[in-house]
């Protein structure tokens, strides 16, 4: 961190070869590591200088420092809104008072509106957007595709999943893009507790994608230029199919309203200094489908996921995702195309690929159980190639281990820590069912980073001496105490009540016979 801070304020030194056979020996090697060192140079100086722009009082956890500055930058960008330059204001957050809601930026300077874009992938050859960018001159389709290191495994857009510990760890296991959690737009202009909770990010964290749920144009932009700083792209999510998103109006229930869905997409290709994507589903027909993926594409759409479920079609293992479809629909668009849907290894990841034709894959539920789906070679072996999940032995204990570290650099939401070590572990937590009960908060300690990571070490401790003793590598689910007793308790509710129904029938019987 030091050298890319260092970096970022001194001119680029490159390594040269030595003269002779040493050197030309070194010089494959050295031209990699001259190309890692340019990558740094251009994102230090454009990355560096936004992350802290606004320079907190010194902290000793640094990255924790860097992430509230990251909210102090969203929220004066929100605060700036209110004056008659930066047009309407934001609502909640323009109000906001400053000190009040922890955004003291005493002794800073506002962040510019024509600060650059960053990108993480500034080596040689690449495109690189424009300095300052704006929304006439950003990069669009293939060349801002490109400029992202032509990304082909992604971490899908998760609620309260897809965080930066998260991000970080697929990261390292062979994801090469991630999105944030879907974002509330609305939520998200108003309320800085929200904002600062929902989205974190860090000068290593691209490429990144961020998105959104919304069906007010205007509201989507505000939200968007708080971002647009921080990221490659804002997505606009119309995929979502939960009840939640048909309350809203957002999500997969505006593949009803293509007229909103075309002024969402179009308002931020014109007006966002950074390129606007989105992530939609099929239609029951492909015609409708192809159709409806052409106008995404004709608003302004820079890139396209593909989630080859229908909007009625919300699990997973009801239905097989229709790669035909997103065959179909990436032959007919000019844009880059991901697809979506059936993820759950390396091995589909590349089928997909064939199949479709598509630039890149997304994978959601089955990275949460399977964090290293994208790694190569495989950190986790799947030897059922029909059923990959969930993982055998003690990989994903280790996995789980490794992101509770991370979540000591970038602060946490607890239910978001708990959410990932029940899909991490889970099948081993139906065998051990007191661990199950302890995670769940039935007694014992906060769940502080530490306890967790004294409970995944006990957890690695049993599966490792199942795997001694007994020689396998798979759990075996048992009742726990609480469970054995409601199902008791509901089995003895069950005979009083059909006890009480023989009374009653001998009562009506002893009647009828007087």
């Amino acid at each position: 961190r030091d050298a890319i801070l260092a970096a970022a304020f001194s001119p680029p030194s490159h390594p040269r070869a030595p003269v002779g056979a040493a050197g030309r020996c070194m010089r494959p090697a050295l031209r990699v590591l001259h190309r890692l060192t340019t990558t740094v140079d251009l994102f230090a100086r454009d990355a560096v200088p936004r992350a802290t722009a606004h320079t907190a009082r010194p902290t000793a956890n640094h990255t924790h420092g860097v992430l509230r500055n990251l909210h102090r930058a969203m929220t004066a960008q929100a605060q700036a809104t209110t004056s008659p330059t930066h047009g309407a204001s934001v609502g909640n957050a323009a109000a906001c008072d400053p000190p009040a809601c922890g955004t003291d930026t005493t002794g800073t300077e506002p962040i510019a509106e024509s600060n650059p874009v960053a990108s993480t992938s500034g080596g040689m050859g690449l495109p690189t957007p424009p300095s300052p960018a704006t929304a006439t001159n950003k990069l669009t389709a293939w060349d801002f595709w490109r400029s992202m290191g032509s990304p082909k495994f992604h971490v899908a857009p998760m609620v309260d999943q897809s965080e930066l510990a998260f991000r970080e760890l697929c990261r390292r296991y062979g994801a090469t893009c991630a999105y944030t959690p879907m974002i509330h737009a609305r939520l998200f202009v108003e309320s800085p507790k929200y904002r600062e909770e929902i989205f974190t990010t860090h000068i290593t964290d691209r490429p990144l994608l961020v998105q959104f749920c919304a069906n007010d144009p205007d509201m989507l932009l505000e939200a968007a230029k708080l971002v647009a700083p921080h990221c490659d792209g804002v997505d606009i999510n119309f995929g979502c199919p939960q009840r939640i998103a048909k309350k809203g109006n957002y999500g997969a229930y505006l593949m009803d309203q293509w007229d909103v869905v075309h002024d969402l997409i179009y308002k931020l290709h014109k007006e966002l200094p950074v390129p606007v994507t989105a992530k939609i589903r099929v239609y029951d027909d492909l015609e409708t489908s192809i159709k409806y993926a052409k106008m995404v594409e004709a608003a302004g759409a820079q890139l396209v996921a593909v989630h080859g479920r229908t909007r009625t079609q919300k699990r997973a293992s009801d239905v097989r995702a229709n790669w035909a479809f997103i065959a179909e629909i990436k032959k007919q668009l000019k844009i880059p195309v991901l697809a979506n849907g059936d993820i759950r290894s390396l091995r589909e990841a590349r089928l997909c690929l064939e199949q479709t034709g598509c630039d890149g894959v997304l994978s959601a539920d089955p990275l949460l159980e399977h964090p290293s789906l994208f790694s190569d070679p495989p950190f986790a072996d799947q030897n059922d190639l029909q059923n990959p999940l969930p993982i055998q032995g003690d990989k994903n204990v280790l996995l789980l281990l490794e992101y509770l570290e991370i979540t000591k650099k970038y602060e946490t939401p607890l239910r978001m820590v708990k959410g990932h070590a029940h899909k991490m572990v889970g099948a081993w937590l139906a065998e051990f069912t007191d661990l199950r009960e302890f995670l769940n908060g039935h007694g014992g300690p906060p769940k502080t980073t530490e306890v967790l990571i004294a409970w995944t070490n006990e957890l690695l401790g049993r599966v490792r001496l199942v795997q001694r003793t007994e020689g396998r590598s798979h759990p075996i689910p048992k009742k726990s105490p609480r469970q054995a007793a409601r199902e008791e308790a509901e089995e003895a509710k069950t005979a009083a009540i059909a006890e009480q129904q023989r009374e009653d029938d001998a009562f009506a019987d002893r009647d009828i016979r007087r």
